[in-house]
């Protein structure tokens, strides 16, 4: 049987959410019907994945986070790769990629075009002019895609409502967990606490703000610990604000992790206090192996955590994360009945199998041109 040509274009050759997830989709695959392709940017820790895997990448050296001339070049060399390849479908993620991806793939007469939107490009704390521009090129380039994926509910109905996406082209797909054979979180109710966070040190994670927090909290309180995973521009200044106030004993900044989900388990909360978010991965994970959660209350967070198992705070608030952590500490046996929570939640909506499903329907089953 002659196999599926499937390619997917990312950005940056990382392994942080966005990318993770299409590592996550691509390995629930039938391996014998799919002709695995991926163009990204350069070298980087993806491109190694995607060969450990036995994938083809491709890479695209011109790729900018910001718009440039340089796109008219890529959008050209993408064109020209597809040209060369033939894939039977092109599934295009984030911002950049699919505005250029979604346009080319369809000036090249890809039989099926597919775009998951990991979280708009535009966000409350823009400027709006900029908010406004973003807005109209994700309009325009909705139209080049057969299906665009939503990881949220609520950006689908705004992409409907607001932008003018298609109801019947719109279609909204959890991100999920994949299934591996972890110990969950077992709760020996001890003095310290001990809180985790997973995340790109930058801007949109909210972590400068949420440094000056912790050790806010820290300083108040001996027996909390904070355990910070990730890399990214802003980690030196975190660095600085960690050895300026001395409180190098209780918060740890322990750099990217490939095997998260199995250190996870020793931690007795996740944190995550980000500006804006899709459908975060990093929470997914944590709820899985039976953590609780504290997380910004924003688009996405909300559809994942609630009082049920965990605590949803203002990400700006001078107060409400130590507020949270005061109350944790003062009765700490909330920590277990939240944590089972999360599996069931995970169990519930975000199942590996339903994300793997519901994606091979989109690729297998799908009107094509």
């Amino acid at each position: 049987m002659k196999k599926i040509k499937l390619l997917h274009i990312q950005l940056l050759p990382l392994l942080s959410g966005v990318q993770n997830m299409m590592i996550s989709l691509l390995s629930g695959l039938d391996q014998a019907k799919y002709d695995i392709y991926i163009i990204s940017k350069g070298d980087g820790p993806l491109v190694e994945k995607v060969k450990e895997n036995g994938w083809t990448h491709i890479a695209v050296k011109d790729w900018d986070r910001n718009i440039s001339l340089k796109d008219m070049l890529v959008a050209f060399h993408i064109y020209n790769i597809l040209k060369k390849i033939k894939p039977d479908i092109v599934h295009t993620h984030s911002s950049k990629p699919g505005f250029i991806g979604r346009i080319v793939a369809q000036k090249a007469k890809i039989p099926l075009v597919i775009h998951t939107i990991h979280g708009f490009p535009f966000h409350p704390y823009q400027n709006r002019a900029i908010s406004f521009f973003y807005q109209k090129l994700e309009s325009y380039a909705a139209n080049y895609a057969h299906h665009n994926v939503f990881v949220n509910n609520f950006e689908r109905e705004y992409a409907i409502q607001k932008l003018g996406f298609e109801p019947e082209k719109s279609i909204t797909i959890y991100n999920a967990v994949q299934n591996m054979n972890i110990q969950k979180k077992e709760y020996n109710l001890h003095e310290r606490l001990e809180i985790v966070s997973v995340l790109r040190f930058w801007k949109q994670k909210n972590i400068v703000f949420t440094m000056k927090k912790a050790i806010e909290v820290v300083k108040k309180h001996k027996n909390v610990f904070f355990t910070f995973y990730g890399d990214g521009e802003l980690l030196p200044e975190c660095k600085k604000l960690i050895t300026k106030s001395g409180v190098s004993d209780n918060i740890q900044l322990k750099g990217w992790c490939e095997n998260i989900l199995f250190l996870l388990p020793k931690y007795d909360v996740f944190l995550l206090n980000s500006l804006w978010e899709g459908l975060s991965i990093s929470i997914l994970e944590a709820m899985s192996v039976g953590l609780p959660i504290i997380c910004s209350k924003i688009k996405g967070n909300t559809e994942l955590v609630d009082s049920s198992n965990g605590w949803l705070i203002n990400p700006l608030s001078d107060k409400e994360l130590k507020q949270c952590i005061e109350q944790i500490i003062t009765n700490k046996s909330i920590l277990e009945e939240k944590g089972k929570d999360s599996i069931k939640k995970v169990t519930k909506l975000f199942r590996y199998e339903l994300f793997i499903q519901s994606y091979k329907d989109l690729y297998e089953n799908s009107k094509k041109q």
